[in-house]
């Protein structure tokens, strides 16, 4: 007999993958960028906002509706090794990875749908 509370604790008690990703519009470079502490449920996530045309800023899903899927790349920008932090400190860690990036991708040129 499947045991759901254990399921469900083993999957809790998993570590998962966490860091940056990314939306890329592939005709302006512009982009979206976030952080999650959960990288492959955040992508399919992302992903499955965007085909259902219900993403929370507006610009992108307009952009990813009115452009098409093939014209945007949903990827990994950045990962952590996740060791023993606390959920807080993982996010505080994003924080400064994710101010780095943006620094790096202005630099660049790189414009946001998320970021000033």
């Amino acid at each position: 007999m499947i045991n759901k509370k254990e399921i469900k604790k083993e999957y809790k008690n998993q570590k998962h993958p966490a860091g940056l990703y990314a939306v890329k519009n592939k005709l302006d470079n512009k982009m979206f960028i976030g952080t999650s502490i959960n990288l492959p449920a955040k992508i399919r996530g992302i992903t499955f906002e965007l085909e259902m045309g219900s993403h929370t800023y507006d610009k992108l899903a307009n952009n990813y509706k009115q452009l098409g899927k093939e014209n945007f790349e949903i990827f990994i920008l950045d990962q952590i090794e996740v060791k023993d932090e606390t959920d807080r400190e993982l996010r505080a860690e994003l924080e400064t990875l994710e101010a780095m990036w943006i620094e790096k991708l202005k630099s660049e040129g790189v414009t946001f749908y998320n970021k000033k």
